[in-house]
């Protein structure tokens, strides 16, 4: 079950990627949650898939240009996939560049993502997971 688990992430990774709202939509529960790493200038929680995905075009209309690159996954049980990764990002208005290490605790049920802790460090989204030693 988790490797099915990790390719419902990866595939949100693609997803978001390409701007394809309406294929992340399908992927989120409709009570969902996601939370932001501490001091991102928007940290919610957002709740429920429409939040969520609200969230995810607020972010991508700020983008020109973006990219998940040196995905790794770091940990993937039952319930969650913690993964890290190299967000980069191209401003739609200045063209500045930003490469930024971020992390994701995702948990998946039923086949649907239902939970989503973006992190700093991996350590901090295993331990959003709970899978912290």
């Amino acid at each position: 079950m988790s490797q099915e688990n990790v390719e419902i992430v990866l595939q949100s990774f693609r997803a978001f990627e390409a701007k394809d709202f309406e294929a992340i939509a399908r992927m989120w529960h409709p009570n969902g949650r996601t939370t932001a790493p501490e001091g991102w200038p928007e940290p919610g929680p957002f709740e429920g898939r429409d939040a969520i995905v609200r969230q995810f075009r607020r972010l991508a209309s700020d983008m020109g240009q973006q990219h998940l690159r040196e995905v790794e996954i770091v940990a993937a049980t039952d319930d969650w996939v913690v993964a890290a990764f190299l967000w980069e990002v191209r401003g739609a208005g200045s063209g500045a560049a930003v490469a930024t290490k971020l992390a994701g605790a995702y948990r998946v049920r039923d086949g649907k993502l239902v939970e989503a802790h973006f992190r700093w460090t991996p350590e901090e989204a295993l331990e959003a997971a709970g899978l912290s030693e």
